[in-house]
């Protein structure tokens, strides 16, 4: 897992409960799905398709609250037992190239935390892009067709021995997120998974 560094000033979520951490779903299709995976698993692998497919089937119980997304990495961070990187690459270098349409899309119900995100509304309070608060810029994409929207990038899928289940956006794409989450979309499309087995 990538190591999120923010300033720790952001990272104080008063509402946030940790023990939702794994109580977003259980799914044991998934835990089955993920069984024996290489470290490395291109995205056309047949096997992505059924990992997709288990976690639209999850019963999901969002959270309200984002979780801090440091707070989460530290407290699984002792307890993985193996990680597979899904790649949108295929080959070997120097011939390496982009598998076509290789984008996933994942379940936005899932998603328990972003980078610096307090809240999936207003998003970072203590920053801004371009002269604009990360609220506007929440607006601005909510209001943009979810279809044409570039993916996220950097999720972690976690999974845990009995089958909970949830989702953390690790690298870029929160607003993106945060916008997903306002419109009630079902799906986003992510670049970059790494699926994350847990003791």
């Amino acid at each position: 897992m990538k190591e999120c560094k923010v300033d720790s000033c952001d990272l104080a979520y008063e509402n946030a409960d940790k023990s939702t951490f794994c109580d977003v779903g259980k799914s044991s299709e998934l835990v089955r799905c993920i069984e024996d995976l290489p470290e490395d698993m291109p995205a056309n692998d047949p096997r992505v398709d059924l990992i997709v497919k288990s976690l639209f089937k999850i019963d999901a119980h969002p959270i309200e609250k984002p979780v801090s997304l440091r707070d989460l990495n530290e407290s699984i961070k002792g307890n993985i037992a193996s990680e597979t990187k899904i790649s949108i690459y295929e080959g070997e270098w120097p011939d390496m190239r982009a598998i076509p349409e290789s984008d996933i899309p994942l379940p936005v119900e899932l998603f328990v935390a972003a980078p610096m995100i307090k809240d999936w509304r207003e998003g970072r309070a203590s920053e801004s892009k371009g002269g604009k608060s990360s609220r506007d810029i929440i607006r601005q994409y909510a209001g943009m067709d979810p279809k044409t929207s570039p993916p996220i990038r950097s999720v972690d899928v976690v999974v845990d021995s009995d089958g909970g289940v949830f989702l953390a956006l690790q690298g870029d794409g929160a607003h993106r997120l945060c916008a997903a989450k306002m419109r009630g979309d079902r799906e986003i499309l992510c670049r970059e998974v790494n699926i994350v087995r847990l003791n």
